[in-house]
């Protein structure tokens, strides 16, 4: 499947090893980085829905095409960025694309496979194509700490984006599957469409908030476990087998979350893996140290289950007359979540990276428990 080869190519990109190392020799600070993830974050929001009844009502592939490009773009201009002016302007940049793309390369999957007669296999699918990314995010690893060692890391930043450039080249040749059209058409004065539906269905609500809450946590460990690792002194030449460790222990969950369906609700793995990663962040905290980064490990295998599960409940319940549309309201509360875990973090930060990391655990574990208390007073009533 050709949205196989955009993943792969989407994702080899060794820049993202020494990415937090560049950006510092750059004299960007890790506030700065807080305040850069948040713009893009912002961008991300205001975009996502609009963006979403786009893809609803017009060809996704186009989206889809835009967002590459962009985000190859976004690269070109940090390659050429010496301020934080410089670098805002290529996060914006890659905001836009992540809008653009969000939601229209899984409905596109979907409504290809739903074509074809074969929808219940979408989380298999979804599951194969983050693996195909996890495989070249971790050649990509390997090479970009290497070449770190011996190279400039613009060396990093160009192969990065000669590997967008095939990535754009590709989504060209992708073809827009026959939709079935809702005779009721999409209003753009019916934007929160996405956000009434999840609302008004309980359990999807309660895995939605779930998702939010846990991966946008994660994110900060994507973010910011290099500098986790030079402070707990780890060499620089290690950081492609931390980068690949990370990646790689992903591909479990991701393989095995349709037959963990047999054992449980997606609710219940949802909330389980929440309280792993709301008390690993805490630990993270509290204990640094280079067994810190083994956590780490152990947070990624659990949220390579989340992806997934979560799709596949979404997906599974939502009409194709706004599956896009509702999973951009999704994404639009993910990167409301960031923004919150950003503000968390930039605290916690004044102070050390550690108590960030300990900041967005409390805020994980108290999420949790809030969750738990309004699901058992609805069951209750």
């Amino acid at each position: 499947m050709l949205l196989g080869w955009i993943r792969w190519f989407d994702a080899l990109i060794p820049a993202y090893t020494i990415e937090r190392l560049f950006w510092e020799s750059r004299t960007i600070t890790i506030q700065e980085v807080v305040y850069l993830e948040m713009i893009y974050a912002v961008l991300v929001v205001m975009l996502e829905v609009p963006r979403g009844v786009l893809a609803d009502r017009f060809e996704r592939r186009r989206l889809m095409q835009i967002g590459v490009g962009l985000e190859c773009l976004s690269f070109i201009v940090l390659l050429l960025s010496f301020s934080f002016v410089g670098f805002a302007v290529a996060i914006a940049l890659s905001g836009i694309g992540a809008a653009l793309r969000s939601g229209a390369e899984n409905s596109l999957l979907y409504e290809t496979l739903e074509q074809d007669g074969k929808p219940e296999t979408f989380e298999r699918w979804i599951g194969r194509l983050n693996v195909i990314g996890i495989v070249a995010a971790v050649l990509a690893a390997i090479s970009g700490a290497l070449l770190a060692t011996r190279f400039p890391f613009e060396l990093n930043y160009v192969l990065s984006i000669v590997s967008l450039f095939i990535a754009t080249t590709c989504s060209f040749v992708l073809v827009e599957p026959r939709r079935v059209v809702s005779d009721e058409r999409l209003k753009w004065a019916d934007i929160g469409v996405g956000f009434r539906f999840i609302r008004q269905h309980r359990q999807l609500f309660i895995v939605s908030s779930l998702y939010v809450m846990t991966f946008a946590a994660f994110n900060f460990i994507d973010e910011f476990w290099q500098l986790y690792a030079r402070d707990v002194e780890v060499p620089i030449y290690c950081f492609g087998i931390i980068s690949t460790v990370l990646l790689l222990t992903q591909i479990p969950g991701q393989l095995v979350a349709p037959i963990l369906l047999r054992f449980a609700t997606a609710e219940r793995w949802l909330h389980g893996i929440g309280w792993g990663t709301g008390i690993g962040f805490v630990v993270l905290g509290l204990y640094p140290g280079p067994s810190g980064l083994l956590l780490m490990a152990g947070m990624a295998c659990l949220i390579g289950i989340v992806e997934p599960l979560y799709l596949g409940a979404l997906h599974h319940r939502v009409p194709s007359g706004i599956r896009a549309t509702t999973e951009s309201s999704v994404s639009m509360l993910l990167h409301g979540g960031i923004i919150l875990f950003g503000l968390v973090f930039v605290v916690g930060a004044d102070m050390t990276l550690f108590t960030a990391f300990c900041f967005i655990g409390i805020t994980v574990c108290l999420h949790q428990t809030l969750v738990t208390v309004i699901a058992r007073r609805e069951d209750a009533s």
